[in-house]
C-alpha cells in the first residue's frame, strides 16, 4: 500500500509541470491495479487548497472543479481515516520538530496509524529521520511496475 502525497496530485493535473508525465502515469498505474495507492484526508485539503489559490497555481481550479478532481482520485483510491490516537502518535513523531515540519509529521504519523510504511512524493528529504518511513517518487514506482 502507498500513500500518495499532495505534490504528485497537483503535478499529475498541471499540464506545465516537468513532473505532469510521470506523476499521470503513476496514478495510472493505481488506476489500473498495477500498484496500491491510498489517500488520507489531509492530502485532499492540501490538493484542494493548492489547485484553487491562485498564488499556488498558475490557473487555479473553481472550488467545483477541484471537487470534481478529488471525486476523480476517490473513484480509484482509498481515502483512510486514522483513528482516535492520532494525536499521541503525532507527539511520538513530532519530537522536537517546529513550524511547518509539523505537517509532515502529522503525514508520517497517519503513515503510522495506518501500517503505511511507503510514501509516494517529490519532497523526499522532508521526509527523512522518520523511523519506518520508506518515500519514492512515481518515477521510482514506474520502474518497478513496469519491470
Amino acid at each position: 500500500m502507498i500513500l500518495v502525497d499532495t505534490n504528485v496530485l497537483v503535478y499529475a493535473i498541471n499540464l506545465d509541470a516537468p513532473q505532469h508525465e510521470a506523476s499521470r502515469a503513476f496514478l495510472e498505474a493505481i488506476r489500473s491495479k498495477k500498484l496500491e495507492g491510498v489517500l488520507v484526508i489531509q492530502v485532499l485539503l492540501e490538493f484542494f487548497a493548492i489547485i484553487t489559490d491562485q498564488k499556488r497555481a498558475a490557473q487555479p481550479l473553481t472550488p467545483e472543479s477541484a471537487w470534481q478532481q478529488i471525486d476523480a482520485l476517490r473513484s480509484f483510491m482509498p481515502v483512510l481515516g486514522s483513528g482516535d490516537n492520532l494525536i499521541d502518535v503525532l507527539q511520538e513523531i513530532a519530537g522536537s520538530r517546529k513550524g511547518p515540519d509539523i505537517f509532515d509529521s502529522y503525514l508520517a504519523a497517519q503513515m503510522k496509524a495506518l501500517g503505511i510504511s511507503v510514501l509516494c512524493t517529490y519532497n523526499k528529504k522532508d521526509f527523512t529521520g522518520y523511523e519506518n518511513v520508506i518515500v519514492k517518487s512515481p518515477d521510482e514506482f514506474l520502474e518497478t511496475a513496469e519491470s
